[in-house]
């Protein structure tokens, strides 16, 4: 399968295509790389984040475009971004090069970074630990 810019180059050189198709494209691949589906997981910890009154100032999925990356929660005005990992994807060599690059930035841009490997599916107590997890994190004990 060709990744969008080797399909716009081709049809760009085969000169099938116009200008509108193109941005239409271009914001298919903008909105397919930029917003990634929600997890079960993430759903399940935005839950319980907000029964536990811990959302007020953060927002979920956010761009922060360093690299391209989409932390799964993050509170801006903290500067405090959060990653589920779950283990299914997070595991490979190439992927935690990835996702220590993308910390090692935020870092460097004056955000503190909290990642939370997990094997799907979530139960109670791991939801309770990664809830106890960020809250900690985010230091809402301290307010």
């Amino acid at each position: 399968m060709l990744g969008w810019c080797e399909w716009l180059l081709k049809v760009i050189k085969g000169g099938n295509i116009s200008t509108k198709n193109i941005g239409v494209a271009l914001r298919l691949s903008y909105k397919r790389h930029m917003h990634p589906k929600v997890s079960k997981a993430e759903m399940e910890v935005f839950k319980a984040l907000s029964a536990a009154g811990l959302t007020g100032g953060m927002v979920t999925q956010k761009p922060i475009v360093l690299k391209l990356t989409v932390p799964d929660f993050c509170w801006l005005s903290k500067r405090k971004a959060v990653y589920l990992d779950g283990l299914q994807a997070h595991s490979g060599d190439k992927q935690q090069e990835r996702d220590e690059e993308i910390c090692e930035l935020l870092e460097a841009k004056g955000w503190e970074v909290l990642r939370i490997p997990y094997e799907p599916p979530l139960n109670g107590k791991e939801l309770q630990k990664i809830v106890a997890a960020i809250k900690d994190f985010v230091g809402f004990d301290d307010e």
